[in-house]
Order: structure tokens, then sequence, then C-alpha cells
């Protein structure tokens, strides 16, 4: 009982905070960001909707028409009525040019009468929050250079805490799994970059020199839940269950557990984060009954919506995200861990090969449920798939044996 009491009281002072922080934000008029909104406009029509960062490809694209909508709930937004707005976030998109986010919104500041506008409450478009904040000092293009700058730093703080940690070998997998989900492009993405930063906070934290214990990480996973659901739209959310739970694994594969008290702990930490996601979610649903109308943001529909398929089937959302891994280089780096494992096995590593193996599924569990949305949005869904390459890799880490390995070099060098 003590520990229920103790996640509500946590829960309730999270949402209260994610409130008031929205309700704030709101409140700060349009004038104040037109300048620094204006100002951008020229330089984001020039890239699209959808621009290809670096390398060309669908998997490189990032996702301006969000960021686009983002802006626009912030036009759209009147700092008199600072509760509903925070509500409904409410957006306009009258361009005469469909299907094009930064059109509407240079149509919406150029006519910031035309209306009504579309609220769209089922999220809590923390984002939104943070945007307006940042747009007091800086235009679009600064605040993408700005969370570049942050990411990176988390990258390498996150980088040097679990090397220290656990050493390279084990780090690695992370690292390649990382480069091949192009981490680069959530680094300039307003849309994107929540889930990056939740994940390495989370993982920043678990590195610590003091090892944390079950229940300490239970509450992490079951805050981070709450937190993805504050910032996140729906596009890799995922990200910030599994790779914690990688890190997890790797800070405890040597531990000596059997393989159901693994599965116990694994499954205890899925249920948390699930439990603070969808709460924190549900509760925005809530707000909006309460303090504006919940007959608006029809989310009955979106999640039926969201979980049913169209003219495919659940295994071709899978299928198409799975295409977008670089199943070239992933093969190169497991061909040479196969080679090692074959040589130096290690059998004491089994049991954490398969849970390694469990975890890694989870975006493939994600895809088959929510079909309608992992299909037509693979070209970032597909990112997910970073929680399954890591673990992949870690699972043939775990099952060679390194010192054998080591002792050989060492007799073969003198």
């Amino acid at each position: 009982m003590k520990d229920i009491l103790r996640y509500i009281k946590v829960f309730s002072i999270i949402v209260v905070s994610f409130f008031v922080f929205s309700v704030l934000s709101c409140l700060i008029p349009y004038k104040s960001v037109q300048k620094n909104i204006e100002k951008s406009l020229p330089e984001i029509l020039g890239e699209g909707d959808y621009p290809k960062v670096i390398l060309k490809g669908y998997n490189y694209i990032q996702d301006n028409f969000t960021d686009a909508l983002i802006l626009n709930i912030i036009v759209s937004s009147d700092s008199k009525k600072p509760v509903w707005n925070a509500m409904m976030n409410p957006y306009d998109f009258h361009s005469p040019i469909e299907n094009c986010g930064f059109r509407h919104l240079e149509h919406k500041i150029n006519n910031s009468d035309s209306g009504p506008c579309t609220p769209y409450g089922r999220y809590w478009f923390g984002s939104v929050a943070i945007s307006r904040i940042l747009l007091l000092v800086m235009t679009y293009q600064q605040i993408k250079w700005f969370l570049y700058v942050v990411s990176t730093l988390l990258l390498l703080i996150f980088a040097v805490k679990i090397v220290n940690r656990v050493g390279w070998i084990k780090s690695l997998p992370i690292f390649l799994s990382l480069l091949f989900g192009n981490l680069f492009v959530m680094q300039f993405s307003i849309q994107f970059f929540p889930v990056l930063a939740i994940a390495l906070v989370c993982g920043i934290w678990m590195c610590g020199k003091r090892a944390k214990t079950q229940k300490e990480i239970t509450m992490l996973l079951f805050i981070a839940g709450m937190f993805t659901a504050y910032f996140d739209l729906l596009t890799i959310p995922l990200l910030t269950l599994g790779f914690p739970l990688v890190v997890y694994l790797i800070l405890q594969s040597d531990e000596k557990k059997s393989l159901l008290e693994i599965f116990k702990s694994i499954f205890i930490l899925c249920l948390f984060w699930v439990i603070g996601y969808a709460c924190a979610w549900a509760i925005k649903w809530v707000l909006v009954a309460v303090f504006a109308d919940f007959s608006k943001i029809k989310v009955f529909q979106a999640i039926q919506w969201r979980t049913t398929t169209g003219n495919y089937s659940r295994w071709d959302s899978i299928a198409r995200n799975f295409n977008q891994i670089p199943i070239v280089w992933l093969n190169t780096v497991l061909t040479t861990l196969l080679l090692l494992t074959i040589s130096f096995f290690n059998k004491k590593g089994i049991k954490w090969a398969i849970t390694f193996v469990a975890v890694g599924l989870l975006p493939y569990i994600w895809y088959f449920v929510l079909s309608s949305h992992s299909h037509p949005h693979w070209w970032f869904t597909y990112r997910a798939q970073i929680i399954s390459m890591a673990c992949i890799m870690s699972a043939f880490v775990t099952l060679i044996d390194w010192e054998k390995l080591k002792l050989k070099c060492t007799i073969r060098k003198k």
C-alpha cells in the first residue's frame, strides 16, 4: 500500500506540473514570438515539409510537417484563454495548398483572423510549450541547432558513463544501433528530439556511480512513460522503454540471476512504463473533458484507426519497417560476432542472450498492434528497431567468452 501511495503521489505531482507548465506557456502572447517565427519562415519554406538530411533516401527524412504543426499551434493559440488553449491545442490548416505544413503556417501568419481552428487535444503537446519559450529568443533554425547541441552533450555524457561502468565491448552495440538508426536525423527535429532526450537521460541516470535498486529503476520507467506521453506525438515512444531496458540488461549481465528472475524484472519494468504512459495520456483526456470539450478530440475514433489495418496486413507493417534496417552493415557485425561466439562460446551468457532477444521483439509487437500507424509512418517508426539491433548484438556479446579471447590474443603476441 505504501508503494502504491508513493506512485499516486509522484503521478499527481507530475500531472499538475504538466498542466501548470502548459497553461503558463500559453500565457505568452503570440506577439512575443512573432518576430522569430516570421524570421524563420523564408528558410523553412525553402526546406519543405520532408527534407532529406545529408543523404538521399526516405531513411533520412525530417518531419518538418509536424514541426510546422507545432508552430501553427503557437500562432493559433489565444493567450487570453490559456487553459482552453493548453488543453485543446488549436491549429489552422486553411491554405489552398493541401498537405503542406509550412504553407499552412505561412497562411495563418498572413491571415491571423482566419478560422475556425481545429482542436488537437488528444496529445499534451509538451513540445509546443517548450518551443513557445525557446521562440522568445531563437528562430526555428536556431532551435534545431540548440536541440542538436543538447542531444550531442547527452550522448557524450551517456557514452562516458556506460563505458566507465561496463567497458567499450558491452557498450558498442548501443552506439552501433544508434548509428544504424540514423540518430542524427532525430537530433535536428522538434518532433523527434523528446524521445531521444528522455531515453538518454534514463541511460545516464542508470549508469551513475551508485548501482540503482529495482524499485528505483521501476519508478524511473514509470516517470519516463509519463514524460513520453507529455512530449511525444506517437513517433517512437517505445525508445524510452526499450533503450533503458537494454542499458539495464547490460548493467545486470554479470549478476547471478535465474532466467525467471530476469524475465520477472523485465515484465515489471515494462508494466510500469505502460502504466505511466497510458495514465498520463488518459488524464489529459479527463482534463480536456473538465476544462474544454471532450467531444471534439475524437479519442476513440483515433484509437480505433491506429490499431486497425488498411489494404495491408499487420505483417506488412512489420516487414515495411524491418526493410529499413541497414541489413548489410548489421549482418557484417553479426557475422563477426557469430564467428567469435563459435570460437569462444560462453554458455553462462545463454540466459542473458535469451532475455536480450525477448526485449528485441518489443518493436515488432508494437508494429503489429499499431499497424495503421506503423505502416504509413515507416520512415520514422523504423527507428524503434534501434532497440532490436542493440539487443541482437548484445545477445552475441554475452555469448562470447572475452577472457578466453584476450588470453589467446596475449599468447599469440608472445
